[in-house]
C-alpha cells in the first residue's frame, strides 16, 4: 500500500516572539496616526499633551532644579515619540539590517518638518529632525536587543513578550494622543483699546496689507501676513519662540496687532480722538504714526489675557517686556534674552 501522508502545517517562519503580521499592521497604523496627530495636528489641540510631557519631566528632574530646560524637554519628547517608529520599521525590515529602518525614520522626520512649514502654528526645526532620528535609532536598537533576547523562548513566554512588545510600541504615542484630546481652547479676551478701529482710513478701507487685524481675530505668531512679517526680525523671532513655549504650557497665544502702516495707525489715532475727546487723552492709548512703535515694526500686542499674563512672567527670557503699565498686551524687545525688564512707563505719553 502506498503510505498515506498527512498534510503538515507550514512552519511559522517568523522570528521567535515577533508579532503576527496582522497585529503588527494594526500597531503600525495606530503609531503612525498618533505620531502624525502629535506632529501635524493643530498646535492648540495638542497643547495639553505637551504640557503633560513637560510636567512629567519636571517632576522627574525635581531633585536637580534648573538642570533640565524646556528645549531639552521638547527634544526628549521628540526622541520618545519616534522610538516606536524605529521599532516598527526594524520589525518590518528585520532582514534588511538597521540602516534602512533608520533612513526611513529620518526621511519621515524630514517630511514632517516640510509639511509643518505650510501649517499655521507649526515651525520646522532641524533640531527636531535630529531628535526624531535619534528616537528612530533607539527604536531600532531596542528591537534588535529584544529579538535577540527572544530567541528560543518557551511558547507561553514568547506570547507574553510579543504582547508586551506591541503594548510598548503603541502606548507612548497613544498616551500623547489621549492627553491632547482632553485639551480645550480658552476664550479670547476682547481687543485692547488701542485697536478701536473704524475699519477705514483716509483714501479707502484698511486692509490686511496695512497690517489690519480684525477685532477678535486670533492671528498666529507664525502667520504669513504683513502684521507679523512686517515686525522687526529679532522681535518676530522672540515672539514666535515665546508662542511655541506658551503653547507647550497650554496657554492660547495669538497676536492681536503687530506691524501697522502709517495710514492704519492714523486711522486708529483718529478713532481714539473721537472716543476719548481729545488728542492728548487719545495718546494715553494710541500714538500718532510718527510716535508709534507699531509703525516701525518694533511692538506687538498679545492676546488673550492668559497669554498676556504668561508673557509678563516669562517675557524677559526672550527679551520681551511690557512697555506701558496701562497696556498689559503691548510688548517690545527691550533687553537681551534672560535680562531684567525695566519698569513699564505709566502710559505711552510717559514713554
Amino acid at each position: 500500500m502506498t503510505p498515506t501522508h498527512h498534510p503538515t502545517r507550514l512552519r511559522d517562519r517568523r522570528a521567535p516572539g515577533t508579532p503576527r503580521p496582522g497585529r503588527l499592521g494594526l500597531a503600525t497604523v495606530a503609531v503612525l496616526l498618533a505620531v502624525g496627530w502629535a506632529t501635524l495636528g493643530p498646535a492648540w489641540l495638542v497643547a495639553d499633551a505637551r504640557r503633560a510631557v513637560v510636567a512629567g519631566v519636571e517632576v522627574l528632574a525635581a531633585p536637580w532644579p534648573g538642570s533640565v530646560h524646556r528645549a531639552e524637554i521638547e527634544a526628549l519628547a521628540n526622541v520618545l515619540l519616534f522610538v516606536p517608529v524605529g521599532a516598527l520599521a526594524a520589525l518590518f525590515l528585520r532582514r534588511c539590517g538597521p540602516v534602512l529602518p533608520v533612513a526611513l525614520g529620518a526621511a519621515g522626520s524630514v517630511l514632517v518638518e516640510l509639511v509643518q512649514s505650510a501649517l499655521p502654528g507649526r515651525v520646522p526645526d532641524v533640531v527636531d529632525v535630529a531628535a526624531n532620528t535619534t528616537g528612530t535609532v533607539a527604536g531600532v536598537a531596542l528591537t534588535a536587543v529584544a529579538l535577540a533576547a527572544l530567541r528560543r523562548p518557551g511558547r507561553a513566554r514568547a506570547r507574553r513578550l510579543r504582547r508586551g512588545l506591541l503594548l510598548l510600541l503603541v502606548a507612548a504615542p497613544l498616551l500623547v494622543g489621549v492627553a491632547g484630546c482632553s485639551s480645550s481652547r480658552p476664550v479670547a479676551a476682547a481687543g485692547p483699546p488701542d485697536r478701536v478701529d473704524t475699519g477705514t482710513r483716509a483714501g479707502g478701507a484698511v486692509t490686511v496689507a496695512d497690517g489690519y487685524v480684525a477685532d477678535g481675530e486670533e492671528l498666529s505668531a507664525f502667520a504669513d501676513v504683513p502684521a507679523v512679517t512686517g515686525l522687526d526680525g529679532a522681535l518676530r523671532t522672540a515672539v514666535q519662540d515665546a508662542a511655541r513655549d506658551a503653547t507647550a504650557d497650554g496657554v492660547d497665544f495669538h497676536v492681536s496687532s503687530g506691524w501697522r502702516s502709517a495710514a492704519y495707525q492714523q486711522s486708529l489715532f483718529d478713532a481714539a480722538v473721537a472716543q476719548y475727546g481729545s488728542a492728548e487723552a487719545a495718546r494715553q492709548w494710541v500714538l500718532t504714526p510718527e510716535e508709534s512703535s507699531h509703525v516701525t515694526g518694533d511692538a506687538v500686542d498679545i492676546g488673550p489675557t492668559d497669554a498676556m499674563s504668561w508673557l509678563a512672567q516669562h517675557g524677559s527670557d526672550y527679551g520681551l517686556c511690557q512697555t506701558y503699565g496701562n497696556e498689559m498686551w503691548h510688548f517690545e524687545l527691550a533687553v537681551e534674552r534672560g535680562g531684567q525688564c525695566p519698569a513699564p512707563a505709566a502710559d505711552p505719553t510717559a514713554g
